[in-house]
């Protein structure tokens, strides 16, 4: 097995079992708060750090690091570039206490703009409204750490990715989930029925939520031996502005910043126009489907590029652009040799999947986070050949082209979601999936202009087969689940089980040639 098909299945095998994991750790947080105002306080709340640390420094540490890090090893050896690797260190440590000691002093004032449009539907009780925002303030108050977390962790992994070591990286967050459910399971017998009522001021809630951020330093605790064994001794705690890592870092940075205020400002635009459609749950039904959408991609097209991307950089930087072109459209036709088919299969069985996991196993009224789900589903693979796209500007360091795609983008999404999404949650979420298609196209374009062939995927006879195929197992998965009548508990597992496997079959029995010779078959097979 080739070095990158080696890393390739580490990852996807640890991601796999994180995203497992992590799907069990919904399925308890949906159990527990189920739709409820109380789960959207939850939810908003664990956002919020998250999208936090990517304002103000998680997109530059996923962007540029990385690049910049194995760009000064190639160009000045170890132990120069160490030196520069530990004044960019030492400056992310002070970027990350502030942003987490301001986060924590205005967060009643973030909750506040988060829920500025809770007041559109007249069917919400006002006293419920304000429980809600005290309860989601509590939350992101004991939620903020999290801000510093994610960026030790992030950093954490560039490092260890400098190293070629991807295992614990991939299955830390296992750890994290164990924890997250173990308080979850904790808070349902400590609270039975909990409200944002019953809740509020509460030894309980506080519990809940610390628990939830202890779990993040469970994550880092695993990556700790890793880290020993992986001879970064020689970071050190030293700032010197004047590096050229930090002062490439800063400049790459720059563009990063406007793409990661641009992403949050489509974030919030469909976040607020969620409260206000109204309805159970809207924001847990957005944050379900979206982790669910996400799965197939985090555990294959997540780490294909992870696997490849130290290659992109230094394919790129060695002036290899034909080595540089192969390798990204290989890591483009195998994401998508999974993606369409998995695609296909989601959007046909998505409300069923929805009523399995979240809604205790009912499937006979229609449910917003399987519509969520289904639309979502739709714009996956446009999704993917995006951040496929991204990933390889990112080894090329284009920041303004990045911020130019990332800017198209999230305007269309922000135009789409305010002209469409303000009664349905439907057509607010596909907002999000039109926006990434177009904008995946428009990626196409810019990647022949900087003379990467990446498109010449598309023209390949494969890729037609393939859709084809995804097309033939989405009739089959469809026609087989509208024979059956099942709509709750066993029979409805069973139906949609069936018409799973019978999709899939079929997908097999018209792609079975062309995946014997592609790189997911290769993968499978454990060879070269």
């Amino acid at each position: 097995m080739s070095t990158v098909r080696r890393r390739v299945v580490t990852l996807a095998s640890g991601t796999m079992i994180s995203r497992i994991s992590g799907l069990l750790r919904t399925l308890v947080l949906a159990y527990v708060l189920g739709f409820t105002p109380l789960a959207d306080g939850f939810n908003l709340a664990n956002t919020i750090p998250n999208s936090l640390y990517d304002l103000v420094l998680g997109g530059v540490i996923g962007a540029t690091f990385l690049s910049v890090f194995v760009q000064r090893i190639t160009l000045d050896g170890e132990r120069k570039a160490w030196r520069s690797i530990s004044s960019v260190v030492t400056l992310t440590l002070i970027v990350l206490s502030v942003a987490t000691v301001l986060t924590w002093i205005f967060a009643p004032a973030i909750v506040d703009a988060m829920t500025a449009f809770n007041h559109l539907d007249p069917r919400r009780d006002a006293i419920i409204l304000q429980h809600q925002r005290e309860v989601a303030t509590t939350f992101l108050r004991w939620f903020t750490p999290q801000i510093f977390l994610y960026g030790i962790l992030s950093l954490s992994g560039v490092l260890l990715q400098i190293r070629h070591k991807f295992g614990a990286v991939s299955y830390a967050p296992i750890v994290n989930n164990v924890v997250a459910i173990a308080v979850l399971i904790w808070f349902h017998f400590a609270v039975p029925s909990p409200t944002v009522s019953s809740v509020l001021g509460t030894q309980e809630l506080t519990l809940l939520a610390l628990g939830t951020t202890l779990g993040l330093v469970a994550q880092f605790m695993v990556l700790v031996p890793s880290l020993s064994s992986s001879r970064l001794g020689r970071v050190r705690l030293r700032l010197d502005l004047r590096d050229e890592a930090v002062r490439g870092v800063l400049r790459l940075g720059g563009w990063t910043i406007l793409v990661v205020i641009a992403n949050q400002v489509a974030l919030y635009v469909v976040l607020a126009l969620a409260f206000g459609v109204g309805g159970s749950g809207p924001v847990s039904a957005y944050t379900y489907g979206w982790a669910f959408m996400q799965m197939p991609f985090a555990v294959v097209v997540t780490s294909i590029l992870q696997a490849v991307n130290t290659d992109l950089i230094a394919l790129y930087t060695s002036n290899d652009r034909p080595g540089y072109s192969q390798r990204l459209s290989d890591a483009l036709r195998t994401s998508l040799t999974v993606v369409l088919p998995v695609a296909a299969l989601m959007v046909i069985l998505a409300q069923p999947i929805v009523a399995l996991l979240l809604n205790h196993g009912d499937g006979s009224v229609k449910l917003e986070a399987g519509v969520v789900l289904a639309v979502l589903a739709t714009g996956l693979p446009g999704y993917t050949v995006f951040q496929v796209i991204i990933r390889g500007l990112q080894a090329q360091q284009r920041g303004a082209d990045i911020f130019g795609l990332y800017a198209f983008q999230n305007l269309g999404t922000v135009a789409l979601a305010a002209t469409m999404g303000r009664h349905s949650l439907g057509a607010l979420i596909s907002a999000i999936s039109i926006s990434y298609t177009v904008a995946a196209v428009a990626g196409l374009a810019v990647m022949h202009h900087r003379e990467t062939s990446v498109a010449a995927v598309f023209a390949e006879p494969l890729l037609r087969r393939l859709v084809l195929a995804s097309i033939t197992s989405a009739l089959a998965t469809a026609v087989t689940y509208s024979f059956m009548g099942s709509t709750s508990g066993m029979g409805l597992a069973l139906r949609t089980a069936l018409a799973a496997t019978t999709g899939l079959l079929a997908f097999l029995f018209f792609f079975r040639h062309e995946l014997r010779k592609s790189d997911i078959g290769a993968l499978v097979r454990g060879k070269v």
